[in-house]
């Protein structure tokens, strides 16, 4: 649990920097690899994260965890890259999502 939680502020944090500065060596999601990169990786932590949910059940709190990665870490970016890329993350993550 405590690994998802550290991955998801990483994130966080490191989408946070890229806002407000752009410049960030290693982390340009204005390059569409880059940004397909990063999506493909959040999406497979979601499978993972949803791996363990169907084990464990809202038990330790991973229902807020996935909630933070869609909305925050996925959903964002996808809309920002939509026409690269971001349509597909987003209906594979959200099938009934709307733009």
């Amino acid at each position: 649990m405590k690994a998802f939680q550290d991955a998801i502020t990483d994130t966080e944090i490191s989408l946070a920097k890229f806002k407000s500065v752009q410049l960030l060596p290693g982390f340009n999601l204005d390059s569409i690899p880059s940004r397909q990169r990063y999506l493909f990786r959040r999406v497979k932590l979601l499978r993972n994260l949803l791996r363990w949910r169907k084990y464990t059940g809202d038990l330790i709190g991973l229902d807020v965890l996935v909630g933070r990665l869609v909305d925050v870490c996925i959903l964002e970016v996808a809309q920002s890259g939509w026409d690269v890329g971001g349509e597909d993350v987003a209906r594979q993550v959200c099938p009934s999502f709307r733009y």
